[in-house]
């Protein structure tokens, strides 16, 4: 069990720690604060000492703990950013734990160039494609989602949030019932009215076929939304450039060929930077009436130790998990320490695990502090913390579930020598998912893809599952 105090186990002093303490001299002790930081590539980098000659004047001790308190509690965020999504959500399923989720998609369709079919183009059809890469929760019943017309324009310099909604026709411009099929990429032909077919149709060769400011204010966008009795949330990817897009295409041919081609829409819009975004968000509701998390506030955090030792995470929704090792600095409470090695590892509540609920295979730390917010960078991205073992140049750095132990780890070594040299001001964290292991690709900021999933996770709070693990060097004055 852990307790709210550090209890150490050490090692007598081997030939190998004689020969790094004539590196680790009476500096260190004057200089604790860079020593915590310096330490580990002392250790690492001294000679023997016979090449130096000088005599030890610190000696140093090689410790191990387990036993650190790791504090976890549940925490809701007041709102989650999902503009410029990589997915767009359309479902609705019901979750004896997390409650009822929703999800709507709300998606610009924009110009990928001019508008100009010539004058011998004829109309022949609006078809709105849908591909989907992902479901979540029971896809046995049939699913219906309708599509309807949006009366605003998305902003696409705009963001937008979880709660986020805009106006939209309550008629669907058309409608669909169908078997969602998990095992496959699946594609949902939506078959457009005639009317708003050669309503945009015939910009071609007009001013508000030219430009996407202009035709936004024709067509503002499309909602995806889905039937009151769907059972599965599905995910449709948005990123030109992906195997399969969602995409609006005009369908025409000319008057000297019957062969039809398509002009395509897509859901992305170029920025005069010359980035390309997706323009659209995603609004994600749930109804936790009657469940364990029925008193969730935002920012308040609740206690695993209220909650059945279990805390629980879902990111479109704004549930994280928060880590807290409220005596990490209490390691050095005898002398500057050096981290050389510290895992964190989480457990999964396998008991809640369900068919068609299975847990994301990647989580990331974010950095958080006292107010449960996610911290972020100058440059907008939010707060990663490091890990040793899988950090990849600007990537944040995600843990894999691991097949055999069925836990997460990260190596935090460098993250907690940076809290206790001062360098690092945030000492908590918030577990999210990410979905794939090497993010910002295709020009998407990994922000997009902390908050665009409605994919759950129960973690056990049981001191036998949540555990941290250091091995550090000390100074012994």
């Amino acid at each position: 069990m852990n307790h709210p105090s550090v209890s150490t186990s050490s090692k007598k002093t081997t030939t190998f720690q004689k020969r790094i303490t004539t590196c680790i001299t009476g500096w260190l002790v004057r200089n604790r604060a860079i020593g915590v930081v310096v330490l580990t590539t002392l250790l690492f980098s001294c000679d023997p000492p016979g090449n130096i000659g000088v005599t030890p004047l610190t000696p140093v001790e090689t410790l191990f703990t387990d036993t650190l308190t790791v504090r976890t509690s549940t925490v809701l965020a007041d709102s989650v950013r999902t503009s410029n999504p990589d997915i767009f959500l359309a479902g609705r399923y019901v979750d004896p734990l997390f409650g009822t989720i929703t999800a709507s998609s709300f998606i610009r369709m924009s110009l990928g160039f001019q508008l100009d079919l010539g004058t011998t183009a004829v109309y022949d059809s609006l078809v709105l494609y849908t591909p989907y890469n992902y479901t979540y929760g029971d896809t046995l019943p049939e699913q219906t989602l309708s599509v309807h017309r949006i009366r605003e324009v998305i902003d696409p310099l705009k963001n937008y949030y979880n709660n986020s909604t805009l106006t939209y026709d309550q008629t669907p411009l058309a409608a669909k019932t169908f078997q969602a099929r998990p095992q496959a990429d699946g594609t949902l032909r939506f078959k457009l009215p005639d009317d708003l077919g050669k309503e945009l149709f015939a910009l071609s060769g007009q001013t508000a076929g030219q430009t996407n400011a202009e035709f936004s204010k024709v067509l503002g966008g499309l909602a995806l939304i889905p039937g009151a009795k769907n059972t599965a949330v599905l995910g449709f990817p948005g990123i030109v450039g992906t195997n399969s897009p969602l995409s609006l295409r005009l369908w025409y041919h000319t008057t000297t060929d019957t062969i039809s081609t398509s002009f395509p829409l897509n859901a992305v819009v170029a920025l005069q930077s010359g980035a390309t975004i997706r323009a659209g968000f995603n609004r994600v509701t749930a109804d936790r009436s009657g469940t364990p998390l029925a008193a969730l506030k935002p920012l308040q955090p609740v206690p695993a130790s209220s909650t059945g030792e279990r805390t629980y995470v879902q990111d479109a929704l704004g549930i994280r998990t928060k880590i807290e090792i409220p005596y990490l600095k209490a390691l050095a409470k005898n002398g500057p320490i050096g981290i050389n090695r510290a895992e964190l590892s989480v457990k999964p509540d396998l008991t809640a695990v369900q068919p068609g609920l299975t847990p994301p295979s990647y989580l990331v730390l974010l950095e958080t502090n006292s107010t449960n917010q996610v911290q972020y960078k100058a440059n907008g991205f939010a707060s990663v913390a490091l890990n040793d073992s899988t950090s990849r140049g600007s990537d944040p750095p995600s843990v894999l579930l691991d097949s055999r132990y069925k836990n997460y780890t990260w190596n935090l070594a460098t993250h907690l020598n940076a809290i206790l040299a001062g360098s690092k001001t945030n000492e908590g964290f918030l577990v999210t998912p990410v979905y794939i292991q090497t993010l910002a690709q295709r020009g998407t900021l990994y922000d997009s893809q902390f908050n665009n999933r409605v994919s759950r996770l129960v973690l056990s709070g049981k001191p036998e599952d949540i555990k941290l693990i250091v091995f550090y060097t000390q100074a012994k004055e």
